[in-house]
Formats: C-alpha cells, structure tokens, sequence
C-alpha cells in the first residue's frame, strides 16, 4: 500500500487516498523473498524518479511527474524483511547495527538488550553513580555510531543474494553478520542518501512494551519475563545478589523483587482496570478483557495497550508498587505520551532522548536482564526518529491495520481470494472517482435532482427493518397521500 505525502495532513492517511499498489499471492508470506515480488514497483518507481510525462485537467496542460519513496511503514518482523538485516540475535537492533550490544542468556535461551548507559552524554550523573571517577573514562560504554545510507551501502557490496527457500543458513552464519541480503530498495539511485529509510512502528512496539510490563507485574504463567531461569541468570552473572533464588527442602525459592505484586495488589490491580469506566468511543470496553480472579488480562488489542500504556496503567499502579519501578513506569508512560504527540516540538524532543535513556537505565536497575529483548530496547531509539520524520501519526500501521481488514471484507471466493480483493478495490475506485465527479457537478445526471442537503455524511445507515402493515394501516397511509397529493387536489375541492 502506499500514501501520499503530498496531500494535507487530513487527508493522506484517508483509505480514498491508500494506493493498493501490489497483491503477493500465496497463502505464506514470502520472508526474505519478497524482493522478487516487489521488482516490478521498483521499476515503476525509478520511472517515476526520471519524470512521467502527465496530464493535468484542473489547468489543462500537460507536465512532467516525478515522485519518490520516502520510506517503509511495517512491523519489525517485516522489517527485517525489507531492510535485509537481524531482527533478533547478536544483531537484533537494526539501528545500531554492528554497534548493537546484545548478551546471551544461557538459561533464559535468548540474548539480552542491556547497558543502555552508553545512550548517556558523557557527563551525565548517572555516569558518575555507577561508575568510579578513577575509572569512568576507561570502563564506561560510549554511545554507539549510528550507521548512513552510504556506509550500509559500502557494507552490502559483497553481500550476495540467494532467493529461495532450500538452502538455510545455520544458527552460526546467522550470528556472523548482521545482513541477510542486498534490499532491492538500494536499486532506487536515492535510497543511500536518505536518513530514515524504514520506520519503526510506534504502534507494536509501545503494545509489546505494555504487555511485557503487565505480564511481569502480574506474573502470568509462561508470558513473565520474571522467572526461575531470570534468577538463575543473575547468579550466573553475579549481579542483583537479593534476587538470587535459593532451595528450602529442596524446592526453589525466588525472593519477591521491588516490582512483585502480593494476591491483594494484583486483585486490586485487576479490579482498577474492571470498574473503569470510558467514554463511548475512547477505547474497547476492558472490563471484559479483564479476569480478576485469575489476576490477568486476555484478548486486549493493540489500541486498548495503546490507551493502558498512557492512560490507565499509572492508575492502576498507584500504591502498590515501591516508590522505584514505579516512578519508572510512569516516566515511561509520560514519554510514550510525549512521543506520540500531534505537533512536534524540536526541544521537546530533544529532552525526550535523553529520557528514554534515563528511563531504561532505571529499568534496568529493577528488572532482570531477561527483560530487555529487542522491542524494549526500541525505544530509545524512537525519539530520534520522530525528531527526523516528524509525528507518529503519520507513520505508525494503525491506518494499514484497519485498511487490511476492510480488504479482507472484499473476499468473496476463498479459492481465490487475490482475485476477489482485487476486483471489489477496483469497483470502489470507480465508484469513488463517480462520487466526486457528482459532487462537484451542479446539474442533475440522468435524473431529477433529489438530493438532500440535511443528510449527513460519512455516517453509516442503520439496517432496514422489515415491517409488515394490516389494511387498517395500508388504508391510512393511502388516504394520508391521497388527502396531501397535488394530483388530487382539484377533486378534493
């Protein structure tokens, strides 16, 4: 799908202005192979680079077109799709690259995001906390080199690519480098020299963030990301010496942490989320997501984490929670408030690099390393993107999300339904292009003009009601029309 960039703020994000420029048949997805299907809008789009030479009908001449990619709107999944690059591993944060610092886990089975100190300025009084002024220039990570277009270009020159799904790379080739293919988007002569070239969607990662945050207050069974293979992790790391498990009678113990619900903050917590009450429209109702008992959450969508993370989670926690991982849960919705805002002010942003930094590294003095997998990580780099690219608004899959569902509607014939949803979208268009042309026109088209000015629109009818009338009332609403009628207006008089 594409947008354009070029139309007001109000309009560009509209479903009548989201191009369906392709349709990938299959019932997978392709992964890595989704360069083969998306040659043909490549070509199309180094065309429109060049110029097409278009006809303007509002000034009636002809002129010379040109457009642009400006950058990629997907998952992070998708992303590394695209880009050709890890999105989980050694390399698992496509921002810093080779820079990433990444750290296996052996217990856990999976590599940690951590030591985001680095992201600090150098004389940040953080710095100074925890490490010795002695050591401090020596032993303190400085922040990582964000890598350009250009230099990503240099580092794809020997990398090449094999399409297909026969041969797989082993777990060791994976972890060797951080490129899994040349995107065919650097087929495109300015690709290198854009500063952003995929964007990291707001929208799943502020939902991954709430949920791991949620799960781990509540300490759900197979979601926490607190548990005895965490703890057996930090002894493994000799640190956090108070949360390190401990055997009574042979059966494991893990000490309650400074985020560890007792039963009566969960059920209070639980029973804060079920008692809310919203205004019609703000969200979905998350009462019927809510199970107080069971002390969890089932079935929330991304915009109910969306509304949590920024509006009802610093209720539910207030006064359960020691002051510390509180404070830095709520520092953490305020910046996911502050990110997300409409009108993009340079200094504001500014500061909220800096707090997203400041932020995980609070974190990271309560949770367990085993907290901090990529989506986590994600969100220091969030700010700067929105300091690049302007407001999330304009590029989060919110929009995409609903529009794949509308085109998931079209599907009439299940055996084919790339045919189904390309026919119903190219009747909409032309049902659209008529609806304008009406709209504008001032006389009636083939009928009388019965148009309603008081009807308003983008408003969906109800559903028609069938109503069957007795000949008491059919004889009524004869008379009515009859009694009311021009017609029989000269042989009532």
């Amino acid at each position: 799908m594409l947008i354009v960039y070029n139309l007001p703020p109000s309009l560009c994000m509209k479903d009548e202005f989201t191009f369906l420029s392709m349709l990938i048949p299959g019932p997978k997805q392709p992964g890595n192979d989704i360069d083969i299907y998306l040659e043909p809008l490549i070509n199309e789009l180094q065309e429109l680079w060049n110029g097409v030479y278009t006809y303007d009908a509002s000034q009636k001449k002809f002129f010379n077109l040109k457009a642009m990619l400006l950058w990629t709107i997907n998952d992070f999944p998708a992303y590394g799709n695209l880009a050709g690059c890890a999105t989980k591993g050694k390399y698992g944060c496509p921002i810093c690259g080779e820079n990433t610092n990444a750290e296996w886990l052996p217990h856990s089975k999976k590599m940690a995001y951590c030591n985001h100190i680095r992201f600090l300025p150098k004389n940040h009084p953080y710095r100074r906390k925890k490490y010795p002024p002695t050591k401090l220039r020596e032993v303190a990570p400085q922040c990582p080199a964000i890598a350009i277009g250009v230099e990503v270009a240099k580092q794809l020159r020997n990398v090449v690519n094999d399409f297909g799904k026969g041969l797989k790379r082993s777990r060791d080739e994976e972890n060797d480098t951080m490129w899994k293919k040349k995107s065919i988007f650097f087929g495109l002569p300015y690709w290198e020299v854009l500063v952003v070239r995929h964007n990291l969607d707001v929208m799943h990662v502020e939902k991954n963030v709430c949920e791991s945050i949620i799960n781990t207050l509540l300490d759900c069974k197979g979601k926490s990301k607190d548990h005895y293979n965490s703890r057996l992790d930090l002894e493994e790391k000799n640190i956090m010496p108070h949360l390190h498990s401990y055997e009574v009678d042979g059966i494991p113990h893990l000490p309650a942490a400074t985020y560890t619900l007792s039963k009566s903050d969960k059920k209070l917590f639980c029973k804060r989320l079920f008692d809310l009450k919203l205004p019609s429209g703000y969200s979905s109702n998350i009462s019927n997501c809510v199970d107080v008992e069971k002390h969890k959450l089932i079935g929330l969508k991304s915009h109910d984490f969306h509304v949590l993370m920024q509006q009802l989670l610093a209720v539910a926690i207030r006064g359960i929670m020691e002051e510390g991982p509180r404070e830095a849960i709520l520092r953490l919705s305020k910046f996911f408030h502050g990110l997300c805002q409409r009108v993009v002010d340079k200094e504001e942003i500014i500061k909220l690099e800096l707090e997203a930094a400041e932020i995980l590294c609070k974190l990271e003095d309560y949770f367990p390393p085993s907290f901090f997998d990529p989506m986590i990580h994600l969100v220091v780099h969030l700010p700067r993107e929105v300091r690049l690219c302007g407001p999330v608004q304009f590029r989060w899959m919110y929009h995409f999300e609903r529009y794949m569902k509308v085109l998931k509607g079209f599907v009439s014939n299940y055996a084919r339904p790339e045919g189904s949803i390309a026919n119903r979208y190219l009747s909409l268009e032309c049902v659209r292009f008529c609806e304008t042309f009406l709209k504008q026109s001032d006389k009636p088209i083939g009928c009388a003009d019965v148009r309603d000015d008081t009807l308003l629109e983008d408003r969906p009818l109800s559903a028609g009601k069938c109503i069957k009338l007795d000949r008491s009332d059919v004889a009524i609403a004869h008379r009515y029309v009859l009694f009311n009628s021009e017609i029989a207006a000269p042989y009532l008089k």
